[in-house]
């Protein structure tokens, strides 16, 4: 009866320890919240969901993200005038906001991006959140506007 005690007493303890190294494995995939507000400087250049725009891009909710990943949101970025071109310019505060540990870009880059009258562009606005992010809610400003 003893032996059986002493081999049910070592399987619960090695159930224990799996369980436990469970736990930790559920514990690295920890999820951050990411969220960017969207503004909009002079003049004609809009962000919308779809192509018939439809949708004000406001905000991009790219909602829990993990250490380590990238993520991506793409929408559509509009000259809305119809007589000149204009020169797309974007700017963020992730840097700061973030302390480096998340960083943002367009593909295709969308600096100095020439829209001419009436046309727009599909762009991927992504993110790569460092390995070390400290998981956290995020949000950061993203202007858009003209150069």
């Amino acid at each position: 009866m003893k032996k059986l005690q002493i081999v049910f007493a070592t399987v619960l303890a090695i159930s224990m320890l799996g369980a436990g190294y469970a736990i930790s494995l559920v514990t690295q995939t920890i999820q951050g919240r990411v969220n960017v507000v969207v503004r909009y400087g002079q003049g004609p250049i809009r962000a919308y969901w779809e192509v018939d725009k439809t949708n004000l891009v406001v905000t991009v909710d790219f909602g829990n993200v993990l250490q380590g990943d990238t993520a991506v949101r793409d929408f559509f970025i509009f000259n809305e005038d119809a007589t000149y071109h204009a020169i797309v310019d974007w700017s963020s505060d992730i840097g700061t906001v973030t302390s480096g540990k998340i960083t943002d870009s367009f593909g295709p880059d969308i600096h100095s991006y020439d829209l001419g009258p009436g046309q727009y562009v599909w762009v991927d606005y992504i993110i790569s959140v460092a390995s070390d992010c400290p998981i956290l809610e995020y949000t950061w400003t993203l202007s858009l506007g003209v150069a």
